[in-house]
């Protein structure tokens, strides 16, 4: 930082000339050359995620019933009290969900707002993505999505923007009146980012897209400083469109979390896959008798260990069983 600091100093007092334009250009080399310095002195330690051994019982939670159907789901602790919420996402509003000693309990709701989805999907679906501390939520019912926040301990809403968040900072139109996004001759069924760290404690940066029953994971491994770089791609085969990227067993390699490729209502099964691991047999499989509608992932005790929740919805109902997995 020494050097740094002198580096600029002899060009600050080193005469100016005709040739001004190349005393700029020097002065901008320098104090980049001296900011990469300060930074790479002041790195982020490494902290490698500490391994825990998971019972995977799976425990029903509850049910309810939103009225209409629910189209996404997903945990995040918006309001900043150390246990993530659960937030369901139907075609009507964004309902804010607790979890405590195995039960559930509504927080709050919010009703989209603004210009319904002309023509409107058959088969309903919607995303609800975390970004820049709001929860960004879309139905296909509806033009624009819906930011929701926390404030003074109420949840409110805010209307967004035309088409869907699918990761953060990633944008996509969904195809009018059909149930997925993209070009329809390469359909994108969903989407889901995760930001994960290794066994070594390195950032990792993921993003999985269904195209078809298709899954495919991209994982690049970034920099303490900036920097991202590809490390692996994977390809998992004939599932579902509901699907979670986490790293639920903390020992640094992702799971993907994928349900069946099955028809709306049919039968359906939950099963988590340790990304580059044994895909046949995975860490974990149960079976529903209904469909898995939605997954959600997060710390809902506060204790550092993500859970994994599922709704499913009953077969010609509006009705949702929450189930905790491990």
């Amino acid at each position: 930082m020494v050097r740094a600091a002198l580096a600029l100093l002899l060009l600050l007092v080193a005469p100016v000339h005709a040739g001004s334009e190349d005393f700029f250009a020097r002065l901008a080399a320098a104090a980049k050359h001296g900011l990469d310095e300060v930074i790479a002195a002041r790195a982020p330690k490494l902290v490698p995620p500490v391994p825990v051994k998971l019972a995977w019982k799976p425990v029903r939670l509850g049910s309810f019933d939103p009225g209409v159907p629910l189209v996404a789901l997903t945990s995040a602790d918006l309001d900043h009290d150390g246990k993530a919420e659960l937030y369901a996402v139907t075609t009507r509003e964004v309902i804010a969900l607790g979890i405590a000693n195995k039960k559930v309990t509504e927080l709050g709701r919010v009703a989209f707002s603004g210009e319904p989805a002309m023509p409107a999907s058959r088969d309903p679906v919607g995303t609800a993505v975390v970004e820049a501390g709001e929860l960004v939520a879309s139905a296909s019912a509806w033009d624009a999505d819906l930011r929701v926040s926390w404030q003074g301990g109420k949840l409110v809403a805010k209307p967004g923007q035309p088409g869907a968040l699918v990761c953060p900072g990633e944008r996509i139109a969904r195809v009018p009146g059909r149930n997925h996004f993209g070009d329809p001759g390469t359909p994108v069924y969903g989407a889901s980012c995760a930001e994960l760290v290794d066994s070594i404690g390195a950032p990792l940066r993921l993003r999985a897209m269904l195209v078809g029953t298709r899954l495919d994971v991209t994982i690049e491994r970034c920099g303490t400083t900036g920097g991202c770089l590809p490390v692996a791609k994977h390809e998992l085969k004939e599932y579902g469109s509901v699907f979670a990227i986490a790293d639920v067993d903390r020992d640094g390699k992702p799971e993907a979390i994928v349900t069946g490729a099955g028809a709306p209502g049919d039968p359906d099964a939950i099963k988590v896959i340790t990304l580059g691991g044994d895909t046949k047999k995975g860490l974990f499989r149960k079976t529903f008798q209904s469909g898995v509608v939605g997954i959600g992932v997060g710390d809902s005790d506060g204790d550092g260990v993500v859970e994994v929740v599922v709704a499913v919805r009953l077969a010609g109902t509006t009705l949702v069983d929450l189930w905790r997995l491990d």
